[in-house]
């Protein structure tokens, strides 16, 4: 019977913990997200277009290969 009750405890104080750093991780994704996006906004802004469309399409090059690989391993 203390060994269950011990067990319990063990358990609710596992399931807290992993709740509190839930709330963190949400919370700073709430936070931390918008402001990142802000701050690449204004450095993207800043960019003339030649330079745009290459990280455009270094991004989605990035992308591509990253599916072709994992489809070449599922395979």
């Amino acid at each position: 019977m203390k060994r269950t009750l011990t067990d319990a405890w063990k358990s609710l104080v596992r399931l807290l913990r992993f709740l509190a750093w839930y709330g963190v991780a949400v919370a700073a994704l709430l936070y931390l997200l918008p402001a990142a996006g802000l701050v690449l906004e204004q450095h993207y802004d800043t960019l003339n277009s030649t330079v745009k469309f290459f990280s455009i399409i270094g991004i989605l090059g990035v992308i591509g290969v990253w599916q072709a690989v994992n489809m070449r391993n599922r395979q």
